[in-house]
């Protein structure tokens, strides 16, 4: 254990983190791809943390893993509280076996012990590497975890037209939308657990921050005129990226399949190796009286307004108890399944029970 130690990372690590993330793609069903951050790793705490580190794992001398840590305010039975947040967790498969996750984790829950009552994290089901420490406490350090819910992210084609039939009109929002745009936010996410925070005073500064303009932003108006359900189409490449990195021949059915049809809609070409998926990620949404109506009118109309050859899906999602998930229904997509994982350094927090808790995915 003498040629292994952990070491703080910043941003002049970051083209070798990004080698590290490369080096980590994902196969499913024949297609390789790499959820890639480029042209900088952090970026996603610069938006999303205002308190974290970066822990890079270092293997005879050379940086071979990195972990990240986010600390941020979010609600919690509808109050501010700092939650904490593990993410960016990788590494190179040669230093695998050595007790460099176990020495990140153990730094990481130092840090938060004192700062935070709450922690979560997200792992795609089937990574049995994370899952094999869900549930069980592999030192005295290690807090209990346990899977507070599943999380789904609705990956949804842009492949046939859809039509908004709900009743509920949908356009781009104004300025002057803001006040209740923000009260349908703040009412949702004070229901929710690890909800987000809005304010009207600060809503355009966190916009600038996050580089987004108010017309990103959809509102759905009953026959009234009255403003039902907002949300937000966000283009995050800048930032985050689905890189295809391979294609195996599991795959060329798929591909063939892809090809085929967008001769007959209008669809995005499929990624070549290297390239990238174009995609929109909706998150900022709410319906009144969480109405999966309204949701779906917002998803008919972005999908809309975005079928145009440009982009290859829309991604929206929620956790796997929350009936809003059923707004989705009717649009060609594939579920994305993850654990999302929780711990509480007190043992009475720990015990709390799931109240549709929530995680923004432009930020995962």
């Amino acid at each position: 254990m003498d040629n292994v130690c952990i070491q703080p990372l910043d941003a002049g690590h970051n083209r070798r983190m990004l080698e590290i993330l490369a080096a980590s793609p994902i196969c499913a069903n024949g297609l390789t791809v790499c959820f890639d951050k480029s042209p900088d790793m952090f970026a996603i705490a610069r938006m999303k943390y205002p308190e974290g580190a970066h822990l890079g794992m270092y293997d005879g001398g050379a940086l071979n893993g990195f972990g990240s840590l986010g600390i941020f305010d979010a609600l919690v039975d509808g109050k501010p509280e700092k939650v904490f947040s593990f993410y960016h967790f990788y590494l190179l498969p040669a230093s695998r076996g050595k007790g460099l996750p176990q020495m990140v984790l153990q730094h990481f829950f130092e840090k938060v012990c004192g700062r935070a009552n709450y922690g979560i994290s997200l792992t795609m089901k089937g990574n049995r590497a994370v899952e094999s420490y869900i549930g069980r406490r592999p030192a005295d350090w290690f807090p209990p975890t346990r899977i507070l819910d599943e999380w789904v992210v609705n990956s949804i084609l842009f492949s046939l037209p859809k039509k908004n039939d709900t009743g509920y009109a949908v356009r781009r929002a104004k300025m002057d939308d803001i006040p209740v745009m923000v009260g349908l936010l703040q009412k949702e996410h004070r229901q929710r657990d690890f909800g987000m925070m809005y304010e009207t005073d600060s809503f355009l500064q966190k916009l600038e921050q996050r580089g987004i303009k108010i017309e990103n932003y959809f509102v759905a108006t009953d026959k009234k005129g009255t403003i039902r359900g907002v949300c937000l189409a966000w283009d995050c490449g800048a930032f985050r990226q689905t890189r295809v990195r391979a294609f195996g021949p599991a795959f060329y059915p798929t591909l063939m399949g892809y090809k085929l049809m967008s001769k007959l809609c209008n669809m995005a070409p499929f990624p070549k190796k290297g390239e990238s998926f174009s995609e929109l990620t909706l998150t900022d949404y709410a319906a009144d009286g969480r109405n999966s109506e309204i949701m779906h009118a917002l998803l008919c109309e972005i999908y809309r307004q975005h079928h145009n050859g440009t982009y290859h899906f829309m991604n929206w999602g929620s956790c796997g108890s929350d009936p809003l998930l059923q707004a989705a229904k009717g649009f060609w997509c594939r579920n994305i399944r993850s654990h999302l994982v929780f711990t509480s350094l007190d043992p009475a927090k720990y015990q709390r029970a799931a109240r549709l808790p929530y995680i923004d995915i432009a930020f995962i």
